[in-house]
């Protein structure tokens, strides 16, 4: 998906993939991924509260844009990667000065009335505690004042945002270190920098979204012809993901034929697609929560022409260059400047107007600190692309990498990316 200066993506397209996927009559039943043990987060935590140096701190439970996508609520992935947690109204506190209770889940009171219509909610007990690991669950929102207290400091965790208002743990914090006359301390890069870096639990799931999305692709391979609209390609790819045990999708399907392919968000999907168009596909699936994030530019009369091969070609070698460069410790600004190199060389430059990618994990647009040298277990995306709206076409392609001690990982290498390749790709899925 094409990179932003934002921490969180525009929704793109309000599709409804769930019912999508229910209503087929070839719907494949899949087990869901199993949950994260608690010990998963326990470790996470550990290690956040190890680096808070003492200070209490609080962060709440925030929704996040999504939810569309994967049926329902969609936690904050700081939140979410601290508990595995996917409830509004719940608050995370750290107390590293106390004596016992060091780490409180505090989740909304319940609602007897509210729950005949949502369903009924778990009490307060030793399973729950078990569950999610912590030293304690209570109901509410905390007070951290007497957290606060015993610290003498309070750190800040939460991220600096879009938000025009102050977010409720930021205000709860600085309340809380002004009552208690501790000093303020700002750490809000401090998620993002530990999320950078996935656990081989998470590289699988990973893995296994982008298994998903390769389906998904091979669909849109088949069905990228003369006189089928863009939703209708949409609807056969998203098929192909939830019948493959997909849990959600990752962000809204962008299917961009002829022109439409030069729009790097296009969502309408509303388009005739003709002979002659490239189709710009950029869709993944996302699997017990992790995403993928993969695009493929495909031309519907199989072969691409000598001007769209041209431009293809360059971008193909765009991420060749940009591959070439990546290693542990490079930083993201140098691989873009790789990109921009090998853009300038092919005289394309001018038509790339984007970030050569981004972090994926939890999230499509993931935590990580794009100024920081990469490490090792981060994932990335590549994504060069050349759009020409005068002569009605774009090419993007996208792959995700993952950073290894000596290199990278090509996760996405089971998709063609060489122009013969794809031709290939689409004339054998077109067989079937």
């Amino acid at each position: 998906m094409e990179p932003t200066t934002h921490p969180m993506k525009k929704t793109l397209y309000k599709s409804l993939p769930l019912l999508l996927a229910f209503a087929t009559q070839s719907f494949a039943a899949t087990n869901p991924p199993p949950d994260l043990p608690a010990s998963v987060y326990k470790a996470r935590r550990d290690q956040v509260m190890k680096e808070l140096g003492g200070c209490a701190a609080v962060i709440a439970a925030q929704g996040h844009p999504g939810g569309e996508f994967t049926g329902g609520y969609r936690q904050d992935g700081d939140f979410y990667w601290l508990t595995g947690l996917n409830e509004d109204g719940a608050w995370l506190e750290f107390s590293p000065k106390a004596r016992t209770i060091k780490v409180r889940l505090w989740l909304k009171p319940r609602d007897p009335e509210s729950e005949r219509w949502t369903g009924p909610r778990e009490g307060i007990s030793p399973a729950l505690l078990e569950k999610w690991g912590v030293d304690k669950v209570s109901r509410g929102q905390p007070e951290l004042v007497r957290s606060a207290a015993l610290s003498g400091c309070v750190a800040i965790l939460a991220p600096l945002g879009r938000a025009k208002d102050e977010r409720p743990d930021v205000k709860l914090a600085r309340d809380a270190a002004s009552a208690a006359g501790a000093k303020l301390e700002y750490k809000r890069t401090l998620l993002e920098r530990l999320r950078s870096t996935h656990t081989p639990d998470e590289i699988a799931r990973i893995d296994r979204a982008i298994a998903l999305t390769r389906l998904g692709h091979e669909a849109a391979a088949r069905n990228t012809k003369a006189g089928v609209d863009e939703k209708f390609v949409q609807a056969q790819m998203e098929h192909a993901f939830f019948t493959g045990g997909a849990t959600g999708l990752s962000y809204g399907s962008i299917v961009g034929s002829g022109e439409n392919g030069a729009v790097l968000h296009w969502g309408r999907n509303d388009r005739v697609l003709r002979d002659g168009d490239l189709v710009v596909i950029d869709a993944a699936a996302e699997y017990g929560r992790y995403a993928a994030d993969i695009t493929r530019t495909y031309p519907v009369s199989g072969k691409f022409t000598d001007e769209q091969a041209k431009v293809y070609r360059a971008v193909y070698q765009a991420q060749e260059d940009i591959m070439a460069a990546i290693h542990p410790g490079v930083t993201m600004p140098e691989l873009q400047q790789a990109a921009e190199d090998s853009l300038r060389r092919a005289g394309y430059l001018d038509n790339f107007i984007h970030g050569f990618g981004h972090f994926v994990g939890l999230d499509v647009h993931d935590a990580g600190d794009y100024e920081a040298p990469l490490p090792a277990g981060a994932v990335i995306t590549v994504e060069p692309g050349v759009y020409l709206p005068e002569r009605g076409f774009g090419v993007r392609i996208e792959d995700m990498v993952e950073i290894t001690p000596t290199g990278y990982r090509l996760m996405s290498s089971a998709f063609p990316r060489k122009l013969e390749d794809v031709e290939a790709w689409v004339a054998e899925a077109r067989k079937k």
